[in-house]
């Protein structure tokens, strides 16, 4: 159905086309006919149409707004409430939001350079000061929210979740949740100046990790935990953030207004002279890390860069790198009771040294002997043996040859074996039988298990393990003759609105559709319970097929946060994996 704006002229303005919907009001390109300039016209929603008195007062506060002069505030240059519309009209930004920015250097598996981080966030720390100098708080910040044109420069825009709280009464009025301050996210009426300035050092938080500190499917559930959980600490998921900036990011995400930063020129120089005193953070002895953990690289690329290419808008936040997930008490009937646990845990404790130190005195322990034994007198589990496959020439196997013969599968994967004569006329010799490749012994034997299926038209990979694993901790690389990694499939690509992380005896998988396909492989483990499959098309996305057999590449390798995990031989068909 037709748009009734689009074509339609609003006082000095005619609507040309549709550029974003929201909850509360739709935004058109336009054209100033007068001056002959692009601009953006936000219309109120049609259910405010029958509130004459809040029509009024918005129009009022917009022009108010138009008064505004300040270099990272969008401009607006004209409001009002004529044809059954009440609308402003603002400067157009010809570029990129920082939501769709910050999405190029997810997808290439980077962090932004640390003089951007900087300068977008004394751009919008500076507008905020502005507008609360004026008495208006911007309700809504995030990514989305700044814009980066073409020419460099970066505005904060949207003020109207400013404008749509009439007289700081309506609580209805909600922010968007991974961003909200925790009084906001009890009733929107209670925010405050300092409440703009946490949603500031949750922008922060994620340029600079890679993760939200809250992540959850339920906007109610994040809302809670930005009221009842601290966040997670940002050196947990970024291990090369100091310990200065780490500090500011954690003041700035205080529950208490008044324990934070109480203007954005403040938090910004603290910020400052915290990368400044300190540099690089130090090397620290660090667990695991967790699910969600983003691979620390940071990128060459300026936004400005990115803001001047063709980039389709993100969608509204998906949170390729969801920080790990906290547990959420929500009443004291929930808390776990722990007042007489110590001391069942101390009876048991004896009680298992009792027994433990009789079998000690009888010998030892009969199991773990057994173990032992086994340890030292087996070759390791994870080392495994190879031939050697050379790249173009084959050998026939001689008559006293023991090597298994390819199995049928492994011959429609491979390239026909060249003729008796043709091996005969081949100047390089056939490889020695007894050269091995051998393939690195698995980094962590005791992790949580994945099976990876394939063939040649399809990729599956099943999770065996109970803790949550994030998708966007995987990357997929195609190795070539040379060992360097080409075709690359990065894992965040399976998230979708239903799941952020693996859930326990699931599957996700990648499949290659096309008019004519061989058959997709099912495999039983799966049981149907998949939690993400994604099709591409060969001709649009071969550089994602790190597993389809290819001339001169044997092997795909696993990546978890940046470590090699495992490597895959092409032709096997499955391969297991082990992360933390």
């Amino acid at each position: 159905m037709k748009d009734p704006l689009i074509g339609q002229q609003l006082a000095n303005f005619r609507v040309e086309r549709l550029l974003g919907q929201g909850g509360m009001a739709t935004v058109y390109y336009g054209l100033d006919v007068k001056l002959e300039r692009p601009v953006a016209i936000k219309v109120i929603d049609k259910r405010y149409k029958n509130e004459p008195a809040y029509a009024s007062r918005f129009v009022n506060e917009a022009r108010m707004m138009a008064k505004w002069r300040h270099e990272n505030i969008v401009q607006i240059y004209y409001a009002d409430d004529i044809q059954g519309y009440s609308y402003y009209v603002m400067e157009y930004v010809d570029g990129q939001d920082l939501s769709t920015v910050m999405s190029v250097y997810t997808d290439e598996d980077e962090l932004m350079p640390i003089k951007d981080v900087l300068r977008i966030g004394n751009a919008i720390a500076s507008g905020l000061d502005y507008a609360h100098s004026q008495g208006v708080v911007h309700r809504d910040i995030k990514p989305s929210n700044v814009l980066i044109s073409k020419d460099g420069r970066v505005l904060l825009g949207d003020f109207g979740m400013a404008l749509e709280v009439r007289d700081g009464s309506m609580g209805s009025i909600f922010g968007t949740p991974h961003y909200i301050s925790p009084e906001q996210a009890k009733r929107s009426a209670d925010a405050v100046p300092q409440s703009d300035l946490y949603s500031l050092g949750v922008v922060l938080y994620e340029i600079l990790t890679g993760a939200v500190p809250f992540n959850d499917p339920s906007p109610a559930s994040v809302a809670l935990l930005h009221i009842t959980q601290p966040p997670p600490l940002p050196r947990s998921i970024n291990p090369e953030i100091s310990p200065a900036v780490e500090a500011v990011l954690l003041k700035a995400l205080e529950k208490n207004p008044q324990n934070r930063y109480q203007t954005g020129a403040k938090l910004m120089s603290a910020l400052d002279i915290a990368f400044k005193t300190t540099g690089s953070a130090p090397k620290m002895s660090l667990p695991p890390l967790p699910a969600g953990v983003p691979t620390i690289r940071r990128s060459e690329t300026s936004i400005a860069q990115i803001a001047k290419r063709d980039v389709p808008k993100a969608k509204e936040r998906t949170f390729q790198r969801p920080a790990p997930e906290l547990p959420v008490v929500t009443s004291t009937k929930d808390r776990p009771q722990k007042r007489y646990g110590w001391i069942y845990f101390i009876i048991l404790l004896l009680v298992l040294l009792g027994i433990g130190g009789w079998y000690f005195m009888q010998g030892g322990l009969p199991f773990l002997k057994e173990s032992v034994t086994a340890t030292f007198t087996s070759p390791p589990p994870a080392l495994t043996v190879t031939p050697v496959q050379p790249t173009q020439t084959f050998a026939p196997p001689s008559a006293t040859s023991t090597e298994p013969l390819p199995t049928a599968s492994s011959i429609a994967s491979s390239t026909a074996l060249p003729t008796a004569s043709e091996v005969s006329n081949t100047e390089t010799p056939a490889p020695s039988p007894t050269a091995l490749i051998v393939v690195p012994t698995i980094k962590y034997p005791d992790g949580n298990n994945f099976t990876l299926f394939w063939n040649e038209t399809s990729f599956h990979m099943l999770y065996r393990g109970r803790v949550a694993r994030s998708f966007s901790g995987f990357a997929f690389e195609r190795l070539d003759e040379s060992g360097q990694p080409t075709d690359r499939f990065t894992g965040h690509r399976w998230e979708n609105g239903n799941y952020t992380n693996f859930p326990s005896k699931y599957c996700v998988s990648i499949k290659i559709y096309g008019d004519e396909v061989p058959p997709y492989i099912d495999p039983l483990d799966c049981s149907g319970a998949y939690a993400s499959i994604i099709q591409l098309r060969p001709d649009e996305h071969r550089g994602l097929f790190f597993w389809y057999p290819k001339e001169g590449s044997t092997e795909f390798r696993v990546l978890w946060v940046g470590e090699e995990v495992a490597r895959c031989q092409i032709d096997a068909g499955t391969c297991e994996v082990y992360i933390p």
